[in-house]
């Protein structure tokens, strides 16, 4: 295959494994190890979790960045640009820098049947060492222990919650999955834990590493005062922290997660007061209650699963909706579509469905089905996101609000469709 544009790379890689999710470390280790990558002497974060990897990590961004850090991340998915996977103080690396990257990589593969991810995680760590960071922002791409970004040896591992999602591969309990990833914890080095599930899961599994455990509501918290914030460190304290409008438990945990892996890395990391309100009252991360105002208001979230989804609806509360707005939906197929829908029943009138560009996607009438099932009746049924967004904009009469919600792989073409008919 001739593999000139960036198109043409990430095909190439999508047929390199038949198995489009095969999890194991043992191929990215033999291709990491060859080399010989230049990372910071400190300050390199690994960030896991159900459900808040993006938010926590885009928080810590903002605040190394703030302290004058030359910031490298790798992040996924991506929402319409792959180069958002690989950002250099939230800058988009190239298409050409991506390309000279995945020749690198090309160059040393031999025969290893590299998965897409896969890839693109030895890609991102060969394209960012030549950056001179100062600090790396990780995201694992899915559970921890064998995820391809777990080769890295990180100075701070971050679990930012566990829930249920992906259990095909991850394991059908919450502690299975939590023994999935606690597997980022690395030897003498602190593990970040914002939640309590499974805490005796994740404790055996720090003490197996011999790695420092540092958990909410016992080592850090983060609790409202008098209209204001107060997060509680292991050693510091940030008092009266204002936070941003449409907040909900999710992003408020994040934050404490965030500030707590800022202290453990470095506490001259951490900022004032004055400094981290300023960060908060600008943070703005795309796809996550991203609001977008066109003929309608357009509220886009990439929930994919019940806890997400549930932390959204209250984030949609804050707005005091009334109850007559439209949903797009479309999920994957390995995702707990009933629960994710029962979440927006008493908030939504009008449905639209439709199959996203993939094959795990469902497809427009098994969601539809699915939905009567649910008794629900109210159902426009469009086969791609692209008639679902031209449908929802011709409504008569309009509706207030449109909610898209259950994937990156609708969200994202949301997005890219608005900007083409309004400036985003």
């Amino acid at each position: 295959m001739i593999k000139s544009s960036l198109s043409d790379w990430l095909e190439y890689q999508q047929g390199l494994n038949a198995i489009e999710i095969d999890l194991s470390l043992e191929r990215v280790k033999k291709l990491f190890d060859k080399l010989d990558l230049k990372f910071p002497k400190k300050n390199i974060f690994l960030v896991a979790g159900t459900n808040g990897k993006g938010t926590t990590l885009a928080l810590i961004e903002s605040l190394l960045i703030l302290k004058g850090l030359k910031t490298g991340a790798y992040t996924s998915p991506h929402l319409i640009d792959y180069n958002e996977r690989v950002t250099v103080n939230k800058k988009k690396v190239s298409d050409r820098e991506l390309i000279k990257s995945f020749k690198s990589i090309e160059s040393i593969r031999e025969d290893i049947p590299l998965t897409y991810f896969e890839f693109g995680t030895l890609s991102a760590f060969s394209l960012l060492s030549k950056y001179d960071c100062d600090a790396l922002l990780i995201e694992v791409g899915l559970g921890g222990r064998l995820d391809a970004t777990n080769v890295l040896d990180s100075d701070i591992s971050i679990i930012t919650n566990v829930d249920l999602d992906h259990q095909e591969w991850l394991g059908e309990s919450i502690e299975e999955i939590a023994f999935e990833k606690a597997g980022i914890a690395k030897h003498n080095k602190p593990l970040i834990y914002g939640d309590n599930k499974a805490l005796k899961v994740i404790r055996e599994q720090a003490d197996l590493h011999c790695s420092k455990l540092i958990v909410r509501d016992k080592d850090f918290s983060i609790i409202g005062e008098n209209n204001y914030f107060l997060w509680k460190g292991i050693n510091h304290t940030i008092e009266k922290i204002k936070l941003p409008n449409h907040w909900a438990s999710g992003e408020i945990s994040n934050l404490a997660t965030a500030l707590t892996a800022l202290e453990a890395s470095d506490e001259g990391l951490l900022p004032t007061n004055k400094e981290l309100n300023n960060v908060l009252e600008s943070f703005y991360l795309p796809g996550r209650f991203e609001i977008i105002e066109s003929k309608s208001r357009w509220i886009l979230d990439v929930a994919h699963n019940p806890g997400a989804a549930i932390n959204f609806r209250n984030r949609l509360s804050t707005m005091k909706l009334r109850e007559d707005n439209t949903m797009i939906i479309s999920m994957m197929r390995d995702k707990n579509l009933e629960d994710f829908i029962d979440v927006f029943r008493n908030l939504v009138s009008n449905w639209v469905v439709c199959k996203m560009d993939t094959d795990r996607s469902f497809t427009s009438q098994e969601l539809k089905e699915k939905l009567r099932l649910l008794g629900i009746n109210d159902i426009k049924v469009t086969e791609t996101p692209y008639q679902a967004f031209k449908y929802v904009e011709n409504l008569i009469p309009i509706s207030d609000n449109i909610i898209v919600s259950g994937s990156f792989e609708l969200v994202g073409p949301a997005k890219e469709y608005l900007s083409k008919t309004i400036e985003i």
